[in-house]
């Protein structure tokens, strides 16, 4: 489903895209969703990674701003 064929969506701030789309995501969530032990091993790695300091926590602010700036 293209962004293109809804015109009124095209027409959101990058900020207002990025909370719609957190929204999505999250509705599309759920706790008996199952998680493959690759994905398992990917998200041990980053959160090793973010606790280690390697990877850095961004705000959403920040992430927003990020997106804004492309």
């Amino acid at each position: 489903m293209p962004l293109l064929s809804h015109p009124e969506l095209q027409k959101l701030s990058n900020h207002q895209k990025l909370k719609l789309a957190d929204e999505l995501w999250q509705a599309g969530i759920s706790n008996t969703m199952p998680v493959t032990e690759p994905q398992k091993r990917l998200l041990n790695e980053r959160w090793a990674s973010y606790r280690t300091g390697k990877s850095k926590r961004l705000s959403l602010a920040e992430l927003a701003d990020k997106v804004d700036r492309r």
